[in-house]
This record gives structure tokens, C-alpha cells and sequence, in this order.
């Protein structure tokens, strides 16, 4: 289901996405509304899909984690039981069906080099993956959604 986005609701998401822990009222005094509209609209984003307030620990940071890319490419009648597997894992942070020269991506936080290893082992063992390609993930350098979230809200 597409959701149509208005002014306010763009300036509400930007509001979130700059301090996830920003308060209504905060966030009312910045768009020119009532406390109320925003909790009414957060309510709504989120019951639609839009918004997920979360937190996000960068794994660089904390110290002894490797952070990998994992590409899978599936047989057709096997990718939605291969995401669901990969989505159940533990290491797996985000997964995501693509149209290239893969059909899934994964990212991988696993605490250690062999850790990742067994990781992908077990990942080319699930039925139906018929190639991998697996990147180590050096440095985190932009993590946002806002720009593309910005140009997606105005179609």
C-alpha cells in the first residue's frame, strides 16, 4: 500500500529522523502544529509501514565486530524461504530482495572473522542459494535513508 505524504508529514519525518527521542510538543513547535496532529500522524506512519522508530548502535564503534555484505543469488521458487531463513538469523541485520545480478542481500554483524565464516557456510547450505558473494564492510560512512525517503515522499 503507497502512502501519500503531505508537507507536514515530511517535516514530521525529518523532525524523527534527526532525534528519534524528539517530543511531540518539541516537534509541534518546529512544524507549526498542535502536539496533537503530531501524535496523530506518528501514530498513523507507523501504523502504515513508513515509520520505525528504532535505535541504531554502530557495531564499528563498539569494538570487535565484522561487518560483511552477503549477496544471494536463488532459484526463483526458493527466495521466499531463503529470506525467511536469513531473517531468523541472528547476525543477519537487514535483508532485502533485489533486481541485478543477485536477488537477496544481507547484512552480516558477526563478532569475529570465523563467526562470519560459519555464517556464510550455513547461508550457502540453505536450499534453493545457488551463489554467494560476500564483501567486508570497513567503515560506515553515511548511514541515512532521509535523502532517498525525501525524493520517494514528493512522487
Amino acid at each position: 500500500m503507497k502512502v501519500r505524504l503531505d508537507d507536514i508529514d515530511r517535516a514530521i519525518l525529518e523532525r524523527l529522523e534527526d532525534d528519534g527521542r524528539a517530543s511531540y510538543r518539541q516537534i509541534a513547535r518546529d512544524v507549526g502544529v498542535s502536539e496533537g496532529t503530531v501524535r496523530s500522524r506518528v501514530g498513523r506512519l507507523q501504523r502504515s509501514g513508513v515509520l520505525r522508530i528504532l535505535a541504531f548502535a554502530d557495531p564499528s564503534k563498539l569494538g570487535g565486530a565484522v561487518l560483511a555484505l552477503v549477496l544471494v543469488t536463488a532459484e526463483s521458487e526458493h527466495q521466499d524461504a531463503i529470506v525467511e531463513a536469513l531473517t531468523a538469523m541472528p547476525e543477519v541485520a537487514y535483508v532485502s530482495s533485489l533486481i541485478g545480478r543477485a536477488d537477496i542481500y544481507a547484512q552480516i554483524i558477526c563478532p569475529d572473522n570465523g563467526s562470519l565464516w560459519s555464517l556464510v557456510r550455513r547461508i550457502r547450505a540453505i536450499t534453493g542459494v545457488t551463489v554467494t558473494e560476500t564483501m567486508l564492510e570497513l567503515a560506515v560512512h553515511k548511514f541515512s535513508y532521509r535523502d532517498a525517503a525525501a525524493h520517494a515522499g514528493r512522487r
